[in-house]
């Protein structure tokens, strides 16, 4: 009687189990009885398109990217035109860093259905990375089909080609319909704060207002603090810079640009030590640093540590045979 019980015990032990453990991975099951099903529908119609562009763009999810072009590869033998296909087509090849196949599969795409909007976003994307001539244009054609409204990753590489005047005008348009959402401050802040000559939109109060907005809604993003700073270095607040960089660094300690910039603050208010704490962690974290190499034998050699400074004007010979600064340093 009581191994008849033990067994039933075992057998309810084992259920319980099998149920939390579906309860907890509620994403395994859905994934594999699609791509099973897929996969048993094809044994029977093997060059259905739809069916081979539909397993292949889970492949891509589960990033099973070989898989994935095996099936657009069997699937675009069979049929050309599809714009689905083309668009699944043009996503695994830029995956794979083939960027001509996904020029031409997103650009049949929009011959054939022109307001195909995925496809046209990617070839926008795919000629702004590659800093094509017709990114603008691209972006102004988009803008035009979405009303004015483009994803922020857009609108930064308007800034990059300091297209302000548009990508301020773009940003307008978002913050209106999302008046919270974190690129769009961001960028605003960004554009508000940079003092490059040909930014007219350069306003000191309205960056700070942008920066506290996003502190105050996300106040744990490491990134913010980190641009609030710079922004502070930049208008040679060093002390508030550091203050800033402070908060970025108990977010993210992993930054080697942050500690980069509060030795240069540091630097600014002769705090000499602190300064030599702050590249050296930035060392710590990239031994390849060569700034910070060249930055911390700047101070070795003001503070008199003549012994210091020639290693690591030495360093930076490693890392670059040429550099002059240290060249001209190791020279005297």
């Amino acid at each position: 009687m009581k191994s008849v019980i033990r067994y039933f015990q075992s057998i309810f032990f084992i259920i319980c189990a099998f149920l939390l453990f579906s309860c907890q991975n509620p994403s395994v099951v859905p994934f594999t009885s699609s791509l099973d099903s897929l996969s048993n529908l094809l044994i029977d119609d093997s060059l259905n398109i739809s069916l081979l562009t539909q397993r292949a763009n889970i492949y891509i999810e589960k990033n099973k990217f070989h898989l994935a072009k095996k099936d657009i590869d069997n699937a675009y033998s069979v049929f050309k035109n599809d714009p689905d296909l083309l668009l699944a087509r043009g996503s695994v090849y830029y995956i794979l860093n083939q960027t001509r196949i996904s020029k031409e599969s997103w650009e049949r795409c929009l011959r054939i259905n022109p307001n195909q909007l995925e496809c046209r976003e990617k070839l926008t994307n795919l000629f702004c990375v590659v800093r094509h001539p017709n990114c603008k244009l691209m972006i102004d054609t988009l803008s035009l089909i979405t009303n004015g409204i483009i994803p922020s990753s857009f609108i930064v590489f308007l800034k990059e080609m300091k297209e302000y005047e548009l990508a301020m005008n773009l940003l307008h348009n978002r913050i209106t319909r999302f008046p919270e959402e974190k690129e769009t401050l961001s960028l605003l802040s960004i554009i508000y704060s940079d003092t490059t000559s040909s930014n007219n939109f350069l306003d000191l109060e309205l960056a700070d207002k942008y920066f506290n907005k996003i502190i105050d809604l996300y106040p744990n993003d490491n990134r913010v603090y980190y641009n609030f700073g710079k922004h502070k270095q930049n208008l040679s607040a060093y002390a508030e810079a550091l203050d800033l960089y402070s908060k970025s660094i108990k977010l993210n300690s992993s930054n080697k640009q942050t500690y980069y910039n509060m030795g240069f603050c540091e630097m600014q208010l002769s705090n000499y030590l602190n300064a030599i704490n702050y590249f050296s962690q930035a060392i710590d974290l990239d031994n390849s640093f060569l700034l910070a190499y060249h930055a911390r034998a700047y101070l070795y050699n003001l503070t008199n540590d003549k012994d210091k400074a020639k290693i690591d004007w030495k360093n930076c010979l490693m890392l670059n045979p040429s550099y002059i600064p240290a060249l001209e340093a190791l020279s005297q």
